[in-house]
């Protein structure tokens, strides 16, 4: 059965070469999103594309957006200028926290999965370089414990490979840092 997402007026522009992304952005949203959203997909990502994406957010002036774009591309994006009307998402959301973009609600995706105290608790020891193993021992939990820990935070933080786990993890403790 398919899950029902409201669509609170929102447009779909997926700003990729990847077209498994747009098949499968195209796919959900035709089947679950109602009122069922036009998408437009730009496959070429470079100044032409950008051209492209400004012609078309001028002809629909007034108009919602979810752009839906690779993670690498979503600060680029947010610095375009009149992207007020623009809600700049990466292509790796869960569908979970694919209905919270179409709804009108805050939009924070990284409130949408929160870490349990001992997932939170491997992330601080990876971040600082222990390995998983060393983690175990400090813990006194299994070493098969530790890795579920940290593939359960991984799924959290929408992570593909362990390096974009990483960076996210330094992002998280660049910022609890400066709070």
């Amino acid at each position: 059965m398919t899950p029902f997402i409201p669509n609170a007026g929102y447009q779909v522009i997926v700003l990729s070469s990847n077209a498994f992304l747009w098949l499968g952005l195209h796919s959900i949203v035709s089947t679950a999103v109602s009122p069922r959203p036009e998408a437009y997909w730009i496959n070429n990502v470079t100044p032409e594309g950008l051209l492209r994406l400004q012609e078309l957010l001028s002809t629909h002036t007034g108009q919602s957006w979810l752009l839906f774009t690779d993670m690498a591309r979503v600060n680029d994006i947010n610095a375009l200028p009149g992207n007020e009307r623009i809600r700049v998402v990466p292509g790796n959301v869960s569908l979970a926290q694919l209905s919270h973009c179409f709804s009108n609600m805050t939009f924070s995706l990284e409130n949408t999965a929160t870490l349990t105290y001992q997932e939170m608790r491997v992330c601080m020891l990876l971040q600082k370089g222990f390995s998983p193993v060393r983690i175990a021992q400090i813990l006194n939990k299994s070493p098969k414990t530790i890795y579920t820990h940290k593939r359960n935070a991984m799924n959290k933080f929408c992570c593909q490979n362990l390096a974009e786990f990483h960076r996210k993890l330094c992002l998280l403790d660049a910022l609890a840092t400066s709070l």
